[in-house]
């Protein structure tokens, strides 16, 4: 008889975490912070033996906040490592490239002291979102490769962020029955969203690649990861380093589409090669919307007010249909 296999049955992934800092206007909620996150990181992480992982941190935040940088000390030393993620998260599409460059230089100055402790210079772009255009694409890759980075792409991801907004609603209500439903449906949401990504990516490009997995530095992340982490391995992955991911050519490589929408790398390459990917975003979502509603506080609201923010400090304008 034959059986479907399971495609996260020998999966291997490397897991990387975006933004500790959080962004400018989307602060942390009372109690929380990013040296408590990354604790629990550090300690998931050694729970189930997920190596070297590498932290892709806006430094916007830190202007206010100097102080945080510090959790980076204890990152490295855990033997985790740090990468580059630009200074003030703005999505390329919404740049001219010099300006773009610039912010990517200035994140560089903030980090170099733990950036210099990593066995690899990676760069990660903001919103995984790598150019509108070949030509913007090619300016950036072109100085990214004289500044030694080379460029980790995102191949699955689940939609924590959105989680993250609804959990702060939650906390800020003091909602525990609504703080629950959100750890749990998160987890099995990460579960969802890596088998389907990675059976997309498999079916597209022909093969089962190497996958590096995207999770924020976010307070409902911080109190879910073990239980992710647990679930994953139960059910087959195998937990690599970033370096033995980048020697996939699929990632090092990248991915054969150019498009200005929020895609990872493996819903680029199913688009491209016309492979469905059926619940991805994950209906879900519109239910999270629902949990501890705030006035003013929607995931889209919140959003809009952040990049509001950014736009205060870059003259930009945000393009929300970019997401969708």
């Amino acid at each position: 008889m034959n059986q479907t296999v399971d495609p996260l049955h020998g999966l291997r992934v490397a897991v990387t975490v975006d933004d500790q800092f959080q962004w400018t206007g989307i602060p942390f909620p009372e109690g929380h912070g990013p040296k408590s996150v990354s604790r629990a990181m550090i300690e998931a992480f050694a729970n189930h033996n997920v190596p070297e992982v590498y932290a892709f941190n806006s430094t916007a935040p830190t202007d206010e906040s100097p102080g945080d940088l510090s959790i980076l000390d204890d990152w490295c030393a855990a033997g985790h490592h740090v990468g580059n993620h630009t200074h003030q998260h703005v999505s390329l599409n919404w740049l001219d490239v010099e300006t773009y460059l610039g912010d990517v230089d200035k994140s560089e100055e903030i980090l170099r002291p733990w950036l210099e402790k990593a066995p690899s210079r990676y760069f990660r772009y903001a919103f995984a979102m790598d150019g509108d255009t070949l030509d913007k694409t090619r300016q950036v890759q072109t100085h990214l490769t004289r500044t030694g980075y080379l460029s980790s792409p995102v191949t699955l991801w689940f939609y924590d962020a959105q989680f993250a907004v609804a959990y702060q609603r939650a906390l800020a209500l003091s909602d525990r029955e609504a703080q629950k439903w959100l750890e749990d449906e998160l987890v099995r949401t990460a579960v969802d969203q890596t088998r389907r990504q990675a059976a997309a990516a498999a079916s597209a490009i022909g093969r089962s690649p190497a996958h590096i997995l995207l999770i924020h530095g976010t307070t409902v992340a911080g109190a879910t990861l073990d239980r992710i982490l647990a679930e994953l391995a139960n059910l087959g992955v195998e937990y690599i380093t970033s370096e033995e991911a980048m020697r996939d050519p699929a990632n090092a490589i990248g991915s054969p589409l150019t498009t200005r929408k929020f895609r990872n790398a493996s819903q680029k390459w199913a688009e491209f090669a016309g492979v469905a990917l059926d619940d991805v975003p994950p209906a879900i979502l519109d239910d999270v919307e629902e949990v501890a509603k705030i006035d003013g506080q929607s995931w889209n609201e919140v959003l809009g007010g952040a990049t509001a923010e950014w736009a205060k400090r870059i003259p930009f304008t945000p393009v929300p249909a970019d997401f969708h």
